[in-house]
């Protein structure tokens, strides 16, 4: 029997995975992107992971979606926002967030610092909005090699006071 009393927390929450479809769709139109569908239901199975995914880079691959909308760095701040709106309507108290500056903002040119400011800024607005506690998770991606890694660890290291964590992720390949 779980105890009610005892705090609801996610502990690995990929944030630019996590993102309203209604939001990707609003994105999209807003910076007259080109997505596979227009409506929720012909996005869904372009962007959530329906069935289980042949390999690791495949499931990373549904991502490509999501990140094709981080046109700019209030997006960025929009979709962590949401993210801390979506953890209050599921339910829990606690939420840590992961993310690669350098996979959030490489398809628009994004500065990776400027993404992990609006990130933080978004979370803390998210917070102080629902109440719900958060860290936040700074992803190396080792699949762009070390240079990239580097520039991503530099980012991060810049807003360390705003990080619980980091982590080595991508192809292990």
């Amino acid at each position: 029997m779980i105890d009610p009393t005892l705090p609801r927390i996610d502990l690995h929450r990929h944030l630019d995975g996590t993102m309203r479809l209604t939001t990707l769709l609003d994105l999209g139109r807003e910076h007259g992107l080109e997505l596979p569908a227009w409506d929720v239901e012909g996005l869904r199975p372009h962007v959530q992971v329906l069935e289980p995914e042949p390999d690791l880079m495949t499931f990373i691959g549904k991502f490509r979606w999501l990140t094709a909308v981080l046109v700019d760095t209030a997006a960025c701040r929009r979709v962590a926002r949401e993210n801390v709106e979506i953890a209050h309507e599921e339910g829990l108290d606690h939420v840590e967030l992961r993310f690669s500056p350098w996979f959030m903002a490489e398809t628009h040119g994004l500065d990776p610092a400027a993404v992990v400011e609006a990130v933080a800024e978004g979370v803390e607005e998210g917070s102080r909005a629902t109440g719900v506690s958060t860290g936040l998770i700074g992803i190396l991606s080792r699949t762009y090699g070390t240079e990239i890694a580097r520039r991503e660890l530099d980012a991060l290291l810049a807003h360390r006071d705003r990080l619980v964590a980091l982590d080595l992720a991508g192809d292990e390949a």
